[in-house]
C-alpha cells in the first residue's frame, strides 16, 4: 500500500516553503533599499509621499527612497516626542527598475523592517500641534511648517445638497439625530474618523464641536470614510468628512461641499468653483476649513535636522531652497497633490480653528502656484533669472515679490 498522507505533507510543507520564499521575496529588508528616509505620515498624505517617493527614486541627483507609515496626527506627534521605533512592515516607493508598471495611483509595496524596529527621521501632523497636545517638542526636536491642507464635508454623488453651513455641521457632528438638521439625521449614515485624525481635529475646530463628542460612525482611514459614502444606499442622508487632496483624486465618486462660516453669509468651496482645483478660497481667506501640516524631525544644538537626507526632504516638501537642486520641480509635485504650499498663502492663524489674519510669505511663490492649477493672472510674468523681474525675484520661474 502506498502511504500517501506522508506524500501529502511533504508536498503541503514544500507549498508552505514556497509561499514563504515568495513573500520574502515581494518584501526586501527595508535596510536593503538605496537611501532611506523613514517617515510616518497621515494617510491624507500619503499621495505626497507617493508622487515625491518616485521623484526622488528616479533623481539622478539625489537618489532617495521614502519608507513610511501611515497613523494619525496625534499619534505621529507623540512617535517624535517618544522616540517611538518603527516596527511594523511600513510601505516604500519602488524604483522604476523594481517595478516599471508602478505609479502614484496604486498601492505601495512594504518593505521588512528591521527585527529591533528602526527610529523615525520625520513624523507628520496635518493640524497645528497644539490640537494634540499643548506640551512643547522635547530637546532635539523641531517643527517645521509644511504645506496648507484644507479638508472638505463630501456627499455622494447621487445627493441633491450643494452646502453646509458650520451651524448645520455643528448640529449633524455635535448631536446627530437630536440635532434635527436634515438632512444629516441618521447617525448610521453619518461618517466621522477617530480623534487621533487631523480630518476630524480640523474640522471639529470650525464647527465648535469637541472631538470626543462628534457624532457619527468613526473611522480609521480616510479611504474607508470615501468608500462609505461613494457607496452609501442613502445619498441624500449621507455626509462625510475628507482630506481634499484625498478628495481631489475621487471627484468622480462624490463631491464636496461649500461651506459656510460662522459669521459668513454665503458658502464656498476650498477652489473657485465646484469643478476647479485652485484652491483659491483657502488662500485669501474665504474658505476657512484648513491647517498647516507639521513635520518634526530631530535637531541638532543649532536647529538642523541631523540627518542629511531627511533635510533634503523636508525642504522639497516645505519649498525651500535644497543642495543640490532637484532635477524635477518639487513646487509641482506639492501643488498636483492638492496642498497649498505656505509661500502660495495669502492668510494665516495661529491655532487650530482660529480667527485669520492677512499674511505676506517672506519668499512669495503665488504666480508659480496659480500656473500649476492652470490660472496664473496676468500680472504674473515667466522668468529664468532675476533679470526680467525689475525690483522682484524669480522664484519657481516666475517673478514674484523680494
Amino acid at each position: 500500500m502506498i502511504p500517501v498522507r506522508p506524500r501529502i505533507g511533504a508536498w503541503l510543507g514544500a507549498l508552505s516553503w514556497l509561499s514563504a520564499a515568495t513573500a520574502a521575496e515581494a518584501a526586501p529588508p527595508c535596510s536593503s533599499l538605496p537611501n532611506p528616509v523613514y517617515l510616518q505620515v497621515g494617510d491624507t498624505q500619503e499621495p505626497l509621499m507617493k508622487a515625491l517617493g518616485q521623484k526622488l527614486r528616479a533623481s539622478a541627483v539625489q537618489p532617495i527612497t521614502l519608507i513610511y507609515k501611515t497613523s494619525g496626527s496625534c499619534t505621529n506627534i507623540e512617535a517624535m516626542y517618544s522616540g517611538v521605533k518603527l516596527t511594523t512592515n511600513p510601505s516604500y516607493v519602488p524604483s522604476a527598475a523594481e517595478d516599471p508598471a508602478w505609479d502614484p495611483s496604486k498601492p505601495a509595496p512594504q518593505c521588512e523592517i528591521d527585527p529591533g524596529g528602526v527610529t523615525l527621521d520625520v513624523t507628520n501632523s496635518n493640524v497645528f500641534v497644539s490640537a494634540c497636545t499643548e506640551v512643547a517638542p522635547p530637546a532635539g526636536v523641531a517643527e517645521f511648517i509644511g504645506p496648507v491642507q484644507p479638508y472638505v464635508f463630501i456627499v455622494p454623488k447621487g445627493s441633491s445638497q450643494q452646502a453646509i453651513t458650520a451651524e448645520q455641521g455643528y448640529f449633524v457632528f455635535g448631536f446627530g439625530q437630536a440635532g434635527g438638521a436634515e438632512p444629516w439625521t441618521d447617525e448610521a449614515f453619518v461618517f466621522s474618523r477617530t480623534t487621533t485624525k487631523s480630518t476630524l481635529l480640523a474640522i471639529a475646530a470650525a464647527i465648535r464641536v469637541p472631538p470626543s463628542k462628534c457624532k457619527g460612525k468613526p473611522f480609521d482611514k480616510s479611504s474607508e470614510v470615501m468608500s462609505a459614502v461613494a457607496t452609501s444606499t442613502s445619498p441624500e442622508k449621507t455626509i462625510g468628512l475628507m482630506g481634499a487632496e484625498i478628495y481631489d483624486a475621487n471627484r468622480d465618486k462624490v463631491s464636496s461641499l461649500a461651506y459656510q462660516a460662522y459669521q459668513q453669509t454665503r458658502a464656498y468651496f476650498a477652489d473657485s468653483t465646484s469643478s476647479s482645483r485652485d484652491k483659491r478660497n483657502v488662500r485669501d481667506g474665504h474658505y476657512t476649513i484648513w491647517s498647516p501640516t507639521v513635520y518634526l524631525a530631530r535637531v541638532d544644538a543649532a536647529g538642523q535636522v541631523t540627518n542629511p537626507r531627511a533635510a533634503y526632504v523636508l525642504k522639497l516638501i516645505l519649498s525651500e531652497a535644497a543642495t543640490p537642486a532637484p532635477d524635477f520641480d518639487p513646487l509641482a509635485v506639492v501643488v498636483g497633490r492638492g496642498l497649498v504650499p505656505e509661500c502660495a498663502m495669502k492668510v494665516q492663524r495661529a491655532e487650530e480653528g482660529g480667527d485669520l489674519s492677512p499674511y505676506a510669505p517672506a519668499a512669495p511663490c503665488g504666480c508659480a502656484f496659480e500656473a500649476h492649477v492652470g490660472s496664473p493672472s496676468a500680472a504674473c510674468v515667466a522668468c529664468v533669472d532675476d533679470a526680467a523681474c525689475g525690483a522682484g525675484k524669480c522664484r519657481f520661474g516666475f517673478c514674484e515679490e523680494r
